[in-house]
């Protein structure tokens, strides 16, 4: 448990109603004061049981008929309240004024304190009585009105009417506040999911609410409420504050989205769209390091000078295209990353690939490119050849040998004639991750 059943005593001892939930928001442990204030869970509570039920109890009980189809609206905001409340706020319940604290424990649970303000006191204030409140309102600069006991307006002060755009000669006294609501969004729809979270926000002293108004516009509200029945609100315009925290959460994503693309641009070729040189290096390295199979292809288009030379560097851009094109190629059951390393040099990565496997890689892409459109690149232009050098090893290895060796696999095929594929072997000594 979260807290002794000594410290649930003594709480007793000081008139503070405790109960405990773990992780999970389920009830661990209470005490008798928690159960004299909420005498609906007498008996009814019991360990393991979900906070949301203990809502449904609640709200059950204190819930006028015709809000009964709201229910689940009411506990889905209850249960916000609990996961994530920081300050205390009050309410009224069975004729008492309770403040609701919550800790939040170093497991992930909640311990709720509930303790009395005021002795119960006749209800039913008489008018000389209110007369102090209604003076009070026209010094209030944000907007503020008085509620009687069934939550209808009995004042208001100009700052409200304002808040509210109510005409001056516009009668709001036996209102009540979401029919204030209701007539500025002139009966749209959406304010219908708005009036369950008016009502529910009213009963809270300390814990505000907001309200959204056409045109983007929100409202703020914080109760206050009394025994005698009388409730005064004290409304505040938010916009701004709402349309600067939209303003920086975009800007914000804005800035993540810039960010990621700058990644991006600093890991990709420009010209083929492929991975650059540094980002190929960078997953080698990490790829290696870890226990797999890899294979390491380096591609050099043969004659790539002369295909400058004779059809300009246009066509050469193009052609480096269509080879970037056609190395990349369908996916494949294994894991690769292809990269152009720079000039007329690709690599290819594979994890997970036997030797045969990735020297199937490398043969498929040699006949690709002896298929592919030559003449779209230029008329003249009949084909284009690579030379592939291959190396594989099983990791944790030294990606700088693997690396070395394909690479003089790569020169190897050039020596032998071009249009070839090379394979080097790794020594078992390079075959340790350099420490």
């Amino acid at each position: 448990m979260i807290v002794s059943r000594y410290l649930h005593e003594s709480f007793d001892v000081l008139s503070v109603g405790v109960c405990e939930y773990d992780a999970e928001h389920r009830a661990v442990g209470w005490n008798r004061t928690f159960l004299h204030f909420f005498p609906e869970d007498d008996g009814l509570i019991y360990p393991g049981e979900p906070y949301i039920e203990n809502l449904r109890r609640f709200y059950t009980l204190r819930l006028a008929p015709e809000e009964m189809h709201d229910i689940d609206r009411y506990i889905a905001e209850g249960m916000a309240r609990h996961e994530h409340q920081t300050q205390a706020f009050e309410f009224l319940h069975n004729g008492r004024r309770l403040r609701a604290t919550s800790l939040l424990a170093p497991c992930g649970g909640r311990v709720r304190m509930w303790q009395m303000l005021e002795a119960p006191r006749r209800a039913g204030a008489g008018a000389e009585a209110l007369l102090p409140a209604f003076e009070a309102l026209r010094f209030i600069p944000d907007g503020a009105m008085l509620l009687d006991s069934e939550d209808r307006i009995i004042a208001t002060n100009d700052a409200f009417r304002d808040l509210y755009d109510i005409p001056a000669d516009t009668l709001v006294v036996g209102l009540k506040f979401d029919e204030i609501v209701n007539e500025c969004w002139r009966g749209v729809s959406a304010v219908a999911g708005l009036r369950a979270s008016i009502l529910n926000g009213l009963r809270y002293d300390g814990a505000p609410f907001e309200i959204e108004l056409p045109g983007q516009r929100w409202r703020r509200v914080v109760a206050r409420h009394t025994l005698e029945g009388l409730s005064c609100f004290i409304h505040a315009d938010t916009t701004a504050a709402k349309r600067q925290q939209a303003a920086l959460i975009s800007a914000q994503d804005a800035l993540r989205e810039a960010n990621a693309e700058l990644v991006k641009l600093a890991q990709t070729d420009g010209l083929t769209g492929l991975a650059n040189r540094r980002r190929f290096i960078e997953c080698l390295a990490s790829e290696a390091a870890r226990p797999q199979a890899l294979a390491l292809l380096i591609v050099d288009v043969d004659h790539f000078k002369a295909i400058n030379d004779q059809f300009g560097h246009v066509a050469g851009d193009t052609c480096l295209r269509l080879v970037a094109q056609i190395i990349a190629g369908p996916p494949t059951g294994s894991a690769r990353l292809v990269a152009r390393l720079g000039g007329e040099e690709f690599g290819v990565l594979i994890a997970d690939a036997t030797p045969g496997e990735a020297m199937a890689v490398a043969e498929a892409i040699r006949q690709a490119l002896a298929q592919a459109p030559w003449r779209a690149v230029d008329a003249q232009l009949r084909a284009a050849t690579v030379s592939i050098g291959l190396c594989c090893g099983h990791g944790p290895l030294d990606g700088d040998a693997l690396y070395a060796h394909a690479d003089a696999a790569l020169y190897a095929a050039k020596r032998n004639g071009r249009d070839r594929i090379e394979i080097a072997h790794l020594p078992a000594a390079a075959g340790l991750k350099a420490g």
